[in-house]
Order: C-alpha cells, then structure tokens, then sequence
C-alpha cells in the first residue's frame, strides 16, 4: 500500500512541472550524521504526556515535495501512514497501541520538532491514508476531541485495492478542525 500511495502521489506531480519529489534517500543524505548512523533513522521516540515513558513512532514512509516557483525553491515534508484498519483507533488502557497513540506521539514528535533535530526538515506533515470513508471519518472526528488539534494531520481513504490514484497529490486532504489542504501547491 505505501509503494502505491507514494507513485499515486508522483503520479499526480507528473501533472505539474514545477512540483518534484524529494525522496527519502535524499532526505537522510542531507540528515545529521548521527541520524544517519542510526539502525532506523526515521524512528522517533517522544515523551507524551500523561505516559509514564517515552514512545517510539517510525513513518511508513517519508517524502518531500520542492516547489519550483520562478524565483526560489519551497518545500514541505511528509510522514506517511498507511493505515489499513487493523490497529484499533482507541483503546481504554494508554500502554496499549491504537491510532490516537500513534497521533499523539506525531503530536509531539511536530510540538518538539524532533523532525528538525533528527532529520534536519524544516517542517513535517503527517499524511494518513486509510482504506475507510468512515475510518477515517471517526480517527477525525476522535481528534476534533481533543483541545489542541493540529493542522498539521492529513487525511485520506482509498479502496484498499489501491489503484493509481493521482488525486492523492492533486485533490484537498481532509484536516480535523481546519479547513482541507492541498498538497499540490506550497501554502
């Protein structure tokens, strides 16, 4: 699923000349060596509050896109997560693993800038792709919840049969308690 979430997203740039994607090679090239020498340099551990200890989260994927405009070079950053409904989206016990754990940690992985330090990226979204309509409509709906939403949560559903679907760069994501985002340009 992620292979064809990240050639639907190249798919739909092929579209737009002035868009290229920054793979993660080249993203770990430019990472601080210490980051590079790590096992897993994309895996980040963050405190949230309200655990007693620290917890990791590792992005399926990560990506930019380089916006060409006619007299500079822009860029956004992308963790991806392909979710294809097998964690549960909450579960009564903290310790246990469920899909608002794994936002909560990005939460604090953006709150901290772990992205910055770690990878050297001067911003990071967090895009999630789930094979649901109401999956994701209730990961959103949970969110909303919550007193300090971030807009930096992008969200999708796609059939899990994922075929090339070039509407993942080139239509809006939806975001919990903001208006929805277009990745194809860079504001």
């Amino acid at each position: 699923m992620v292979c064809e979430i990240l050639a639907s997203i190249e798919l739909g740039m092929r579209e737009r000349l002035e868009t290229r994607l920054v793979p993660w090679t080249e993203i770990l090239a430019k990472a601080p060596e210490q980051t590079r020498r790590r096992g897993n340099p994309f895996l980040m551990t963050v405190q949230v509050p309200g655990l007693p200890e620290a917890i990791s989260v590792a992005p399926d994927a990560v990506f930019g896109i380089e916006y060409q405009s006619t007299d500079r070079k822009l860029y956004r950053f992308f963790a991806l997560e392909a979710d294809r409904g097998t964690m549960p989206i909450v579960r009564s016990h903290g310790r246990q693993t469920s899909y608002l754990g794994k936002i909560a940690a990005y939460r604090e992985v953006l709150a901290r800038q772990v992205h910055k330090a770690q990878l050297g990226l001067p911003n990071l979204l967090v895009l999630t792709v789930t094979t649901s309509a109401l999956r994701k409509s209730e990961i959103i709906r949970r969110i909303e919840g919550q007193s300090d939403v971030s807009a930096g949560f992008l969200f999708k559903a796609v059939d899990d049969t994922v075929a090339p679907a070039p509407q993942l760069f080139c239509e809006p994501w939806a975001r919990a308690g903001h208006h929805a985002l277009c990745i194809v340009g860079p504001y």
